[in-house]
């Protein structure tokens, strides 16, 4: 369990030590701060760059139509050029990502990853093979050629490091040894896209590592011609992303759910009744949906203080959990109040799901060697019309609860 601090230092952490250059700009583009990864790279001090206009640095006519700072257009990888102090152009893979609170977009991370020493590589290859062996023997990332049979022709000594497998023999080598099954077929169908149309390539996967396992890993891949625009090779750059993409699952993770009990919160939530919605629509689906609500609350609160309140929550919340199990999904709507959203019970169960419920949550807590006893006030609603919205369907299941805590708490109420 995260707190909302520790989630916040880790954000924090997350922008400062990215070693992509990161800037945080408002939505109509203006700059509020730069990680100094982007400060290291365009030279720039922090004064010079907070309250500037994005488009100082990416300028505007550079920007495709496709990838205008005041549109919707977001998480996709666009090469564009950016701007250093001394004006010099740095091609860049740039990527705009929404900052979201409360659903609502408040802003963007603009994220740019350096494009020069991959671009120099590939252009260095073609003029001269000694200095591309040169620098690919010092580069991160591992650099592959491939034939258009997808016959090895040299992988860069970083295969070791990155991979955990010997770069030498590699002729003898199965195309794509490494790949994991299920990405081969769309690997496969991308090098050839490549190889016959000069379309360049970016793909994520999970490839195998001789000592983790299979790590995530990011493959781009470019066809190289002579002068005479004859194919010579493929040129792949992979990379582990690992550390990256645990980053972005436990993100999305926290996006999802509720930092103090761990369930659902009320995006999640919302998600899940749209979907519902839809179901009920297609097929002759029921739904149940329980609101809960911890009776007396704020005596527990105002009695022993809001850490031993927020304790009762999160052992409530796991009560809740471990009744409903893998029946459906339990949320945080906020404060005290929960929801469950059960798929296909049976009607003549859903009373007793609230029994269950009820019996569970009473017996005592301990916390801090102070003993507590609490109670729930339930409201339920089945839920098979499909021309009902979800948020008309919680309405009714609020309404139950209402009635629930009318009839002097502790009870449930079917509405």
């Amino acid at each position: 369990m995260i707190s909302d601090n520790q989630f916040q230092q880790y954000c924090t952490a997350l922008f400062r030590e990215n070693t992509d250059a990161i800037l945080l700009v408002t939505l109509d583009g203006m700059i509020l701060d730069a990680n100094q990864a982007f400060l290291d790279l365009t030279q720039f001090e922090k004064q010079q760059i907070v309250g500037q206009s994005v488009e100082k640095f990416i300028p505007v006519q550079k920007i495709p139509p496709h990838y205008g700072l005041q549109d919707g257009v977001t998480d996709i990888d666009t090469r564009l050029l950016m701007l250093t102090k001394e004006q010099e152009q740095v091609p860049c893979l740039i990527r705009k990502s929404p900052i979201t609170i409360d659903d609502k977009e408040v802003g963007y991370f603009i994220v740019m990853k350096n494009m020069t020493d991959i671009e120099l590589l590939i252009e260095q290859y073609v003029e001269d093979e000694v200095n591309y062996r040169m620098l690919a023997e010092n580069i991160n990332d591992v650099l592959i050629l491939m034939d258009k049979d997808m016959k090895y022709l040299y992988v860069s000594p970083s295969s070791k490091e990155v991979f955990g497998f010997d770069h030498e023999n590699i002729d003898n080598r199965a195309p794509l040894f490494n790949i994991e099954p299920t990405y081969v077929l769309e690997l496969e169908r991308l090098f050839i896209n490549t190889v016959t149309n000069g379309t360049p390539f970016q793909m994520k996967l999970k490839a195998w590592h001789e000592e983790r396992g299979w790590i995530w890993t990011e493959i781009k891949g470019k066809a190289v011609y002579d002068g005479q625009g004859r194919f010579k090779h493929t040129l792949l750059v992979a990379r582990d992303i690992s550390k990256e993409q645990e980053k972005e699952e436990m993100l999305l993770y926290f996006a999802y759910h509720d930092n103090l009990t761990g369930l659902a919160n009320q995006r999640k939530l919302k998600d899940c009744l749209q979907t519902a919605s839809e179901d009920i629509k297609k097929y002759p689906n029921i739904y149940t949906l329980i609101m809960l609500d911890i009776d007396d609350f704020k005596n527990i609160n105002d009695s022993y203080g809001h850490e031993i309140g927020d304790e009762v929550i999160a052992a409530f919340a796991s009560r809740v959990k471990e009744v409903i199990a893998d029946r459906g999904l339990v949320a945080r709507a906020g404060g005290d109040e929960f929801v469950a959203v059960l798929k296909n019970l049976p009607k003549e169960d859903v009373r007793q799901a609230a029994k269950d419920i009820n019996q569970r949550v009473q017996e005592e807590i301990i916390i801090q060697q102070t003993v507590l006893k609490i109670t729930v006030s339930l409201g339920l609603f089945v839920w098979e019309d499909p021309n009902l919205s979800g948020e008309q369907a919680l309405r009714y299941a609020d309404e139950a609860l209402y009635a629930a805590k009318g009839s002097g708490k502790n009870q449930f109420y079917l509405y």
